[in-house]
């Protein structure tokens, strides 16, 4: 699914350029690094067995997701 939102996010056409493209780069990077982060995560999660490591890595990917959804935001106002 990431990877997805990530192609959905490349194939965006624009037709005049940021006003920001460091900050735009940035935004990608972010979006590209914390859709990674979470997909191990959600892999590692299946594998461990306490519930305490559970639940604290569920709490580290609600924060990625909450951090993806910023800079997805931030980059549709660029564009």
């Amino acid at each position: 699914m990431w990877d997805l939102l990530l192609w959905m996010n490349e194939m965006v056409e624009r037709f005049l350029p940021s006003n920001d493209p460091i900050k735009e780069d940035v935004l990608e990077w972010t979006v590209k690094r914390d859709s990674e982060d979470a997909k191990k995560l959600l892999g590692w999660l299946n594998e461990t067995q306490s519930y305490r490591e559970k639940k604290a890595m569920i709490t580290l990917i609600q924060g990625l997701l909450e951090e993806l959804k910023m800079a997805i935001e931030e980059l549709s106002e660029l564009q």
